[in-house]
């Protein structure tokens, strides 16, 4: 369970937990000085405690989104250490992440829907390149709306700040992120990553937002990861009708192989969603990747061999059965308003596939359940409550013998 909710951390007053996940825990709160709704985000005791390097880069994931600020990303505000709580203090987002709002079209939101807030999403990562800070994590739940419709890009917790002479925030992690939306190159834990690596990633969110699925689906995050490398792309346009062909090309685009066949650079990429909404000729149309993988299999399997993660990858979002990852965890309600950074499990929870059979060609992938205290064991509990009576008796009844 989450830690125990704290009456005040820095300037602000916690008012009520928002959301959790294995990392930190979320919570709404009024900052006093600047009388404003915030959220604040606060490691997990246990990880500040037994993870030292957890904290670093807990800090340092603030203080490189304090340098941005931008109407497309979440900003960050304060952070700082109190009563050995790490904390940051953030922008409170009055609405759901994309992820929450797939639960609610589980077909995938009108393709004119998605493609606005792909835009706006552009438009934050554009401002966080231009200052050579890669975001490395886009996915659903990183990206927030507000009441008034804003996109709002969140959780820098894995951004690369790819500044000559500065040390990289994500060089002890080798490769991280999220199976369902990492590019070729970010698996492979390219030394010099670009912009083009969370179009990348972008694309495979615009993918899941259009059609209701991430692009890639398996039992495992190392199948995902082998999709990602060496399967060719399923055209979204095939899942869903309704999309136009050209908003299809553009997804295709985003999510080439090769970093060299994807869009230069956000703007290029904007003027063809804008394109697309308007009706006009995009860049994109009848765009046909030349490179389908990264070579034959043994090569897949050499890559594959060689990945170092520092963290159990989930693979995220529900499949194609319904089943959602909130679900095994008995999460509440308020669900999580934050990215768990690398997901990681609890000492209470366990890896474990669906029991239910797959229908013909669904695949299934392994799903997060929480244990139940109490209600394991229960024959081993008996047999030894049993055995230790037995042996008082044993030793009352020699001592009345003795007597």
């Amino acid at each position: 369970m989450p830690d125990k909710v704290p009456e005040k951390v820095g300037r602000c007053k916690i008012l009520r937990r928002v959301g959790y996940g294995a990392t930190a825990v979320v919570y709404l709160a009024r900052h006093e000085g600047l009388d404003i709704p915030v959220a604040v985000k606060i490691l997990r005791k246990e990880l500040s405690e037994t993870r030292p390097h957890f904290a670093e880069r807990f800090l340092r994931e603030a203080r490189m989104a304090a340098r941005l600020e931008h109407p497309n990303m979440v900003r960050v505000i304060d952070c700082g250490v109190e009563n050995d709580l790490h904390y940051m203090v953030m922008d409170y987002v009055d609405g759901p992440n994309c992820r929450e709002q797939l639960k609610d079209e589980p077909n995938g939101l009108h393709w004119r829907r998605a493609t606005d807030i792909t835009d706006q999403a552009a438009q934050g990562l554009a401002y966080a390149a231009e200052r050579n800070v890669i975001h490395r994590d886009v996915k659903p739940s990183n990206i927030m709306i507000d009441s008034l419709g804003r996109v709002r890009v969140s959780d820098l917790g894995l951004a690369k700040l790819s500044i000559k002479g500065r040390v990289q925030m994500t060089q002890e992690l080798h490769t991280v992120g999220t199976p369902n939306y990492m590019s070729p190159e970010q698996i492979r834990s390219s030394a010099d990553l670009d912009l083009r690596s969370d179009i990348y990633s972008l694309g495979a969110t615009f993918y899941h937002l259009a059609t209701g699925k991430p692009p890639f689906l398996g039992k495992t995050s190392m199948e995902v990861i082998s999709h990602h490398l060496n399967s060719s792309l399923v055209p979204p346009s095939e899942l869903r009708g309704d999309l136009p062909p050209a908003l299809s090309s553009i997804i295709c685009k985003m999510m080439a192989k090769s970093p060299d066949e994807r869009y230069p650079d956000y703007e290029s990429l904007r003027q063809d969603l804008r394109n697309v909404l308007d009706g006009k000729q995009t860049t994109a149309a009848g765009f046909s990747e030349s490179q389908v993988g990264i070579g034959n299999e043994d090569e897949v399997r050499r890559v594959l061999d060689e990945l170092s993660f520092s963290a159990v990858l989930t693979v995220e979002d529900k499949d194609e059965r319904g089943f959602d990852e909130a679900e095994a965890v008995d999460a509440p309600e308020e669900q999580e308003e934050s990215s768990a950074e690398l997901d990681l499990f609890t000492p209470e929870e366990f890896a474990t596939y669906d029991e239910s059979e797959p229908g013909p060609g669904v695949r299934t992938r392994p799903v997060r359940r929480r244990r139940k205290p109490g209600k394991q064991n229960v024959g081993l509990i008996i047999g030894l409550v049993a055995a230790g009576v037995a042996v008082v008796i044993a030793i009352v009844i020699a001592v009345l013998a003795s007597l």
